[in-house]
């Protein structure tokens, strides 16, 4: 134990500096360096009164030469400081310093050592005085000090030994026994100052662990983020590279459904239909989330009919329940809801369709009730559940229950995600209770809206999707899906100038000298071009506004973004041709209300 503390001792006076403990040093170096200005100046301020306290009791030249070469000390000191005490980041530099405080440590407490040797007085009160400054002295070095260990023992110890060495040498017992208790504070006083300086170092070891420990957080997730971003990028590209020949596919499978005459062909289109299906709705769940990772939807909140979304809800689910065997049930509801129908229907449709899809026998329950102010929707089911520990899972992008071989039938495992992220925009929660064999219960709350404030949805029809006459300017640089489009639009009565860049269908019809009504264009194109430049070449050209469709495969939130703030349409391939058809008929009328709106009312 003695060798030990020998060893540690040792350390703290040798104050060796390593590349290992390179940044601890130079915390505690650090740490000195601030102290420096309070430590010199109340050393200044203290020595002349020293000189005042004891001018009648000792030699004035010698007071006088103590407190100059006191003085000629700090300035050096003060210098030194000023010039080099942002130099502390190499060894090197902290070396220096360490040389630099030992100096000039040793020289301020020889200086107060000396008193004790050149001006101890005969008066028994000034020597009380100046035992009590000595005491000061060391009492102050242990809280200034103990940042750097060196100089705790160098200060104390040589303030302190002159005056026991003097008390020692008068063979006085009083001033013997003063001197043995001085000892004692003076071992008390490195003790005390040893903790602190231990605590220090823990201290300085703590916060560099922490540093440390923050460095690699903030390194992984920056990889992390560089990581997720490749991927969002990956994800995109091929979303949109995936989408074309996709688009191209739904297109030829629905006209080959047209054509098909014999069984066995209408049956094998069919079944080419159900696969491209199946695929779109994978790729439609990944534009979801990429949508709404954008923010390009926001809920736009209304009063609705509850029974007018069961009604969609029951046409379109009780087939899918009917081919498993399982029952579908949705009573009737004279509710009025107040929130977003679209949003709502979507994640109804979410939980419906998950219910089904993991129920294999029993049947699957829609109700709403009233509670108060509030609508309590719930969608239960008697299918295989879910066990508690991947309850708080099931919200996560791609997480499936019991689908360890990954059956694309069972869809991405993104339906509760997306449902996730539709609840935070209506305001509400959906949560979920569940036993294993038994089933589950999903459940969310709505506010209960007023009937006469009633949203009036117009229903419009496919009769009413008249494009006769309309021009088309189509942009895509797919020949395919383009060819296939032209002569789709071309039997809606369009009068369609197709091309693989803008400036190519622009001449076309500048040479034909026809305005645009619309344009449809493809969002990526040859040349490092997209949609954008499509828009901007023929709006400047007929200095107007023309609608515009853009067609794209890609996810990217960025590009959603740009797309939504252009004010085009957007539409996501693959594209049904009603879908198509649709969207082109919105554009044209959406700009006319606008043309309409702003036209002044007739006087007459």
């Amino acid at each position: 134990m003695k060798i030990s503390l020998l060893h540690a001792l040792i350390g703290e006076i040798s104050f060796q500096i390593t590349t290992d403990n390179l940044i601890i040093r130079a915390g505690q170096i650090r740490a000195r360096l601030r102290l420096y200005p309070v430590m010199v100046f109340s050393q200044a301020l203290l020595e002349p009164l020293f000189v005042w306290l004891f001018w009648e009791h000792a030699n004035h030249a010698n007071l006088l030469l103590w407190l100059s070469f006191f003085y000629l000390i700090h300035a050096a000191d003060i210098l030194l400081w000023l010039h080099y005490r942002d130099e502390t980041s190499s060894i090197q530099q902290c070396k220096r310093w360490r040389l630099n405080f030992n100096i000039f440590t040793a020289l301020t407490a020889l200086m107060w050592g000396s008193i004790s040797l050149l001006f101890f007085p005969p008066d028994l009160a000034y020597q009380a005085l100046m035992i009590c400054l000595v005491l000061g002295l060391a009492a102050g070095a242990v809280a200034l000090d103990s940042v750097y260990p060196p100089a705790l023992y160098i200060y104390i110890l040589g303030v302190t030994l002159p005056l026991v060495i003097r008390l020692f040498i008068t063979r006085d017992d009083a001033q013997t026994v003063l001197a043995v208790m001085l000892l004692l504070f003076v071992y008390t006083s490195i003790s005390a100052g040893r903790e602190f300086s231990k605590t220090f170092w823990k201290t300085l070891w703590q916060r560099h662990e922490n540093d440390f420990l923050i460095e690699q957080l903030i390194e992984q997730k920056a990889i992390a983020e560089a990581a997720n971003s490749d991927k969002s990028r990956f994800l995109a590209t091929a979303s949109h590279d995936l989408r074309q020949p996709l688009q191209a596919l739904v297109l030829f499978s629905e006209a080959l459904l047209d054509v098909a005459n014999e069984k066995e062909t209408r049956h094998l289109a069919g079944q080419i239909g159900k696969s491209v299906g199946a695929l779109v709705d994978m790729f439609d769940e990944l534009l979801d989330i990429s949508k709404l990772d954008a923010g390009v939807i926001q809920a736009v909140t209304g009063n609705f009919k509850v029974q007018t979304v069961f009604d969609r809800l029951q046409a379109d689910f009780f087939p899918m329940a009917l081919s498993k065997g399982v029952e579908f049930e949705i009573p009737n509801s004279e509710y009025i809801a107040n929130s977003d129908s679209h949003l709502v229907e979507r994640i109804l449709r979410n939980l419906i369709s998950n219910a089904i899809r993991y129920t294999d026998v029993g049947k699957v329950t829609v109700t709403c009730e009233a509670t108060g102010n509030f609508l309590l929707f719930e969608v239960a089911d008697t299918g295989i559940g879910i066990r508690a520990q991947s309850l708080p899972h099931i919200f996560e992008e791609y997480y499936q229950v019991d689908n360890q071989h990954r059956d694309r039938l069972k869809g991405l495992g993104l339906g509760l995600a997306i449902v996730r992220r539709m609840e935070f925009l209506l305001g509400c929660h959906v949560s979920v209770e569940s036993e294993p064999g038994f089933g589950s219960i999903f459940s969310f709350s709505l506010p209960l809206g007023d009937i006469e404030h009633l949203q009036q949805f117009a229903m419009p029809t496919q009769t009413k999707h008249d494009l006769s006459g309309v021009t088309v300017a189509l942009v895509d640089d797919n020949q395919d899906v383009r060819e296939m489009a032209a002569k789709l639009m071309r039997q809606w009565g369009c009068v369609v100038y197709e091309g693989e860049l803008p400036h190519e269908v622009l001449l076309t019809m500048v040479a034909a000298n026809v305005c645009p009504d619309i344009l449809i264009c493809d969002y990526r194109l040859p040349l490092g071009l997209t949609a954008f430049d499509g828009i901007m070449q023929l709006r400047e050209h007929w200095n107007k506004h023309i609608p515009t469709v853009v067609l794209t495969g890609d996810t990217a939130p960025q590009t959603l973004q740009d797309i939504h703030r252009s004010g085009a349409l957007l539409l996501h391939k693959p594209i049904a041709p009603a879908r198509l058809r649709s969207t082109m008929y919105f554009a044209l009328n959406q700009v006319k209300a606008e043309i309409q709106a702003e036209i002044p009312p007739s006087k007459d």
